[in-house]
């Protein structure tokens, strides 16, 4: 199959810019990414198997090649190449055939001895009282002037393929803009590799989602049952700060300890929930009002407000 999609396209042109820059790691990296989204793209296949470091994998990405385009003349070549069997010559009009490199060690030392005896170009000596010209400037290939344009230039990110950027994952090397890239001691991480390493810490049950809310929640009802019951003065709106840090903070640490203080991603937040709903009980008398024309209970929301704002920000915290 021929890769379509703008996104996909861009991928390939870069994983193919990225390998003739000499960078095949990275370049292997982009054609298996591509591969993942597409398995069926033969153009992917055909570059795993030239990059690849593992001769086997080499072998089974031409071999799929072969399978999804079995008149592919350069998976057939490679295949055959990789296997020292004799190339068929029998190709396309116009299809460059590579030759397999020799693996005759004699052949080898002889050409390294040419090269290295070759004699270097004498140049005519100076007449007296003429300057010395200038040394020609060496010639520079086109690969090498955009070897660091290419990385600026023709990255995308892998979460926003709108965007270009010049920033790797220092773990998984792959593209990531600005706004995606978290900074870390090591370098700059994409988020999936920071969800990854998070995990580790994470050792939370599934019974644990059942226990934590079991717990909170009734604890949480019955402070938000006492918060309505006491007066709405201006002091007590003051004591309401440090009176909603204490609940929040005992909920939350009572619901750690029944989980066995096991951490889980999104217990944080169920627990806040559950004192959020406990918050909702002492506003329910004021949120009744607004809803029959009091435009008293406005004034009535405060202390709840403040209350189920500084509660559940004590039971993430202990949570966490």
């Amino acid at each position: 199959m021929t890769i379509s999609g703008p996104r996909l396209r861009t991928l390939l042109q870069q994983a193919e810019s990225v390998a003739a820059n000499g960078k095949r790691a990275a370049a292997l990296t982009l054609y298996q990414q591509i591969i993942t989204e597409a398995p069926d793209a033969v153009e992917a296949w055909l570059g795993v198997a030239e990059l690849a470091p593992d001769l086997a994998e080499r072998e089974a990405a031409y071999q799929q090649a072969l399978s999804l385009d079995p008149e592919n003349d350069q998976a057939k070549i490679g295949l055959a190449q990789l296997r020292g069997e004799e190339v068929a010559t029998a190709v396309a009009p116009g299809t460059a055939v590579l030759q397999p490199e020799t693996d005759d060690p004699f052949q080898q030392t002889r050409a390294w001895l040419e090269e290295a005896t070759r004699p270097a170009q004498t140049r005519q000596p100076t007449p007296p009282g003429q300057p010395e010209p200038e040394p020609e400037p060496e010639p520079t290939s086109q690969v090498e002037e955009t070897a660091d344009t290419h990385d600026d230039y023709d990255l995308v990110c892998y979460r926003h393929a709108n965007r270009a950027t010049a920033l790797r994952c220092y773990s998984c090397h792959k593209p990531i803009c600005s706004q995606c890239a978290v900074k870390t001691p090591v370098g700059y991480r994409c988020p999936d590799c920071i969800r990854e390493a998070e995990a580790v810490f994470f050792n939370a049950r599934l019974v644990d989602y059942v226990i934590a809310p079991l717990v909170s929640l009734p604890l949480s009802l019955l402070a938000g049952l006492l918060m309505l019951q006491l007066s709405g003065s201006f002091f007590f709106i003051l004591l309401t700060f440090f009176i909603g840090g204490l609940i929040g903070g005992f909920i939350g640490r009572m619901a750690k300890a029944a989980v066995g203080r096991r951490r889980g991603r999104y217990l944080p937040h169920v627990v806040t929930a559950t004192v959020i709903i406990g918050g909702m009980v002492a506003a329910l008398p004021s949120i009744l009002a607004l809803l029959f024309g009091s435009f008293g209970g406005i004034i009535g929301l405060l202390i709840p407000g403040i209350y189920t704002f500084v509660a559940s920000s004590a039971a993430f915290y202990q949570m966490k």
